[in-house]
C-alpha cells in the first residue's frame, strides 16, 4: 500500500484487494459485511455465541472478517465475545485449533474465516465425536469450489470475483478516459450460500 501511494497522481491506478479503507480508489470485497452476515445467519438459527477461527493478525482479509464477527456480535448484545483463535489459513491450523474448540462444551457455532479451515475444524470435532451441524455448526468463507462437497456440505460466504474484476476495469478506463470515481472506496457485496453444515443448536 505504501508503495501505491508514490504514484504519481496522473497515472490511472485502482488497487484491487487493498481493503475497503484504502487510502486510494480501491474495489474490494466487502469482508466486513461477508463476516457480518454469517455471524448473523448463526445467531438468527438460534445460537447464543459464535466461535470465530481467524487467519493470522498480519492479513488484512483476516482483520476485516473478525470485524464483521465482532460488529454483529455487538449488535446481538453478546456481552463478552468468545477468545479468537488463528490459524495460517490452511486446513491443518483450522484442525488444530478445532481440537481445542471440540474440547470445549458449551461450542455450538464456528465461523471460519476462509474455507480451508473450516475443513480441517469439521474433521478435529468428528474425531472428537461432535456431528456437524448436530452437536455444532460450522460456516466458512470463500466457497471454494470443493466446499459444497465437504461432509457435509459447507454454508460458506461466496466472493464474487468476477464482479471484482469488472469495477475495476470499468474504474481503469475511467481514469484513462479522464473522469472520477465516485469515492475512493468500490466495495464488492458477498452472498451466503447456505448448505448443510449449520442447523439450529439442540435443545440442552
Amino acid at each position: 500500500m505504501a508503495a501505491l501511494r508514490g504514484v504519481p497522481d496522473e497515472v490511472p491506478l485502482v488497487a484491487v484487494g487493498c481493503g475497503t479503507s484504502a487510502p486510494l480508489t480501491s474495489v474490494a470485497v466487502d469482508n466486513t459485511a461477508g463476516a457480518v452476515m454469517a455471524t448473523q445467519y448463526l445467531l438468527g438459527l438460534g445460537h447464543r455465541r459464535v466461535h470465530f477461527l481467524c487467519g493470522p493478525e498480519t492479513s488484512l482479509d483476516a482483520q476485516e472478517r473478525e470485524a464483521g464477527w465482532r460488529q454483529a456480535m455487538a449488535q446481538a448484545g453478546v456481552p463478552a465475545p468468545p477468545e479468537v483463535l488463528r490459524g495460517n489459513w490452511s486446513s491443518r491450523s483450522g484442525y488444530l485449533a478445532g481440537k481445542v474448540l471440540a474440547a470445549m462444551d458449551d461450542v455450538t457455532a464456528i465461523l471460519s474465516v476462509n474455507d480451508q479451515m473450516a475443513l480441517g475444524v469439521i474433521r478435529a470435532l468428528a474425531e472428537a465425536g461432535r456431528s456437524v451441524p448436530g452437536d455444532v455448526s460450522v460456516v466458512g468463507f470463500d466457497d471454494i469450489p470443493e466446499s459444497e462437497f465437504f461432509s457435509p456440505p459447507l454454508t460458506t460466504v461466496r466472493q464474487d470475483f468476477a464482479e471484482l474484476g469488472r469495477r475495476a476495469l470499468r474504474l481503469v478506463v475511467l481514469k484513462i478516459a479522464g473522469g472520477h470515481a465516485d469515492g475512493p472506496q468500490h466495495p464488492v457485496g458477498t452472498e451466503l450460500i447456505i448448505r448443510e453444515s449449520a442447523a439450529p443448536p439442540r435443545a440442552r
